[in-house]
């Protein structure tokens, strides 16, 4: 398993209208593509406005097919072009497990 990390900080003033656009937009095109999406997350403690996403993969390879598919989405482009200049310092990471052989929680159903 494979666990992707997206973060990232709003700019002022914009996360009703992000938080909005996502539920209404980003959210229904990521379960339509059939990820395993565990959430999105906003501080409450700490950095103002930081938003953080937890997505899992079964493999490197399958997360590059995947996400692939969603970048190419043209209606992903124009979500883009609304929430693009809502967002700085984007970051993304994949992670492995560390301790292979142990339990992990799994969104896979």
């Amino acid at each position: 398993m494979i666990l992707l990390k997206i973060s990232y900080k709003l700019r002022a003033h914009h996360v009703a209208e992000y938080d909005r656009t996502f539920a209404e937009r980003t959210l229904p095109l990521i379960r339509e593509h059939a990820f395993r999406f565990w959430g999105i997350w906003r501080s409450v403690v700490g950095d103002a406005q930081e938003y953080l996403e937890l997505w899992e993969f079964d493999s490197v390879a399958e997360f590059d097919e995947k996400w692939k598919k969603l970048a190419s989405d043209p209606r992903l482009q124009e979500i883009f072009k609304v929430t693009g200049p809502m967002v700085e310092d984007e970051r993304l990471a994949l992670f492995e497990p560390s301790l292979p052989g142990e339990t992990v929680i799994s969104m896979k159903r």
